[in-house]
């Protein structure tokens, strides 16, 4: 199979991957075990609102639930390397649906909210390492090649994370906002268990060299490298995520940011899906070109006169994520140090989270005292600086092994 897959152009790349017997698995319950991540916090602001809570103490419960799973992450990602996959998805998906569970049940019993955002960083810290898990496992899995197109094909489709779970948490608070809570902790449970029963999962085993230094992934200086690089990224991704909802109010209703914000998803899933149709030769190339090519079309919404012209223009900047993304995960398990992969995995992820949170943070103060471009405008130079990272320590991203260890 890995000559036919070196050989396969086009959609027969996507053939190629699919012929595997687990592919369509790995990918299908991957996304499904993942879908928490874009039902949590919505869920929770819901949650709280709906116990009468105000939107400080809802951003109290979300923001602790960030911070949990940003923490978390990196940690599940070594147990994964140390302990192989399988244990610590179940215990994991135990945990994580039990405390999803009890932030319902405090928030419906009137607790004090610090209980309740106690509760929700547990449930942070113990989410399932579904993303590392599934990564480090795709060259064993499909092969060098094959795992190329998986990476590019899952980095466009974590898209639907971002936009089905918002939309299933709005459906099922119509019911109740208990329920959309325990939804996430239903399809956690579920989801998580499906996909550690999938056999290369089930059968992963730990890392035949234990990695042994404190800074666990990090010490590898090219992982160092993309996490500079994800937080950059995610400063990019969170100053336009705010930009876009004061747009909308100026433009006479704030919630139609969410028809703009699902053009920039559907445009990054659009340029994955392109993605895997090719493989990537150089992936270091890839980052450092494709993060400046990112740069220059996040000035696109500066030129929205209205939300259907913004929805367009932001679908359009949306197209390079997946790619690059894609090459970040083709790299990342090259440049880590043995024994680290999952663990490296999972920093990106955080870091991109971190510093998503940041650009929230300074995008809604520029908003407040210079306007929504001030904070569109902070979009491009936190891309900008991800392209400037990538081109000055392009020589730390040298793989340190073969991409077959």
């Amino acid at each position: 199979m890995a000559t036919a897959e070196h050989e396969a152009r086009g959609i027969a790349r996507y053939g190629a991957l699919f012929a595997n017997d687990h592919a369509a698995s790995l990918i299908g319950w991957g996304i499904l075990a993942r879908l928490p991540l874009g039902m949590g916090a919505l869920a929770f602001v819901l949650l709280v609102r709906g116990a009468g809570g105000s939107y400080r103490d809802a951003g109290i419960v979300t923001a602790m639930y960030g911070v949990g799973v940003a923490v978390g992450a990196p940690y599940g990602g070594r147990q994964v390397d140390r302990r192989g996959a399988r244990s610590v998805l179940r215990v994991r998906m135990v945990l994580c649906s039990a405390f999803f569970a009890l932030v319902a049940a405090l928030a419906a019993l009137g607790a004090p909210i610090t209980a309740v955002a106690a509760a929700a960083t547990v449930a942070g810290l113990t989410m399932a390492p579904i993303a590392p898990a599934l990564r480090s496992i795709w060259p064993a899995v499909a092969g060098e090649e094959g795992a190329s197109t998986a990476y590019a094909l899952d980095a466009a489709l974590q898209e639907t994370i971002w936009v089905g779970g918002p939309l299933l948490v709005t459906v099922l608070a119509a019911f109740d906002p208990v329920a959309a809570v325990a939804g996430v902790a239903v399809i956690a449970f579920v989801g998580t268990l499906a996909f550690s029963r999938i056999p290369p999962i089930a059968a992963s085993a730990p890392a035949e060299e234990r990695h042994t230094s404190r800074l666990g992934a990090l010490s590898a200086v090219g992982v160092r490298t993309i996490t500079m690089t994800a937080v950059c990224l995610g400063f990019g991704f969170g100053s336009l995520e705010i930009a876009v909802p004061a747009f909308a109010d100026l433009h006479g209703n704030r919630a139609l940011a969410g028809i703009g914000l699902a053009g920039f998803a559907a445009g990054s899933l659009v340029g994955g899906l392109f993605s895997g149709l090719r493989p990537i030769r150089d992936e270091r190339r890839r980052i450092v070109v494709g993060t400046f090519i990112l740069a220059a079309a996040a000035a696109l919404p500066l030129a929205a006169t209205s939300m259907a012209t913004m929805t367009l223009l932001l679908f359009f900047a949306g197209l390079p994520i997946a790619p690059i993304i894609a090459a970040v995960y083709g790299l990342l398990g090259r440049v880590s140090a043995a024994g680290s992969v999952a663990e490296a995995f999972s920093w990106f992820g955080t870091a991109i989270g971190v510093g998503f949170a940041i650009g929230n943070l300074a995008g809604g103060w520029l908003i407040d005292t210079e306007g929504w471009r001030a904070s569109a405008a902070l979009a491009i130079a936190g891309i900008g600086a991800a392209s400037i990272v990538t081109a000055l320590r392009g020589p730390t991203l040298a793989p340190m092994s073969e991409p077959a260890r």
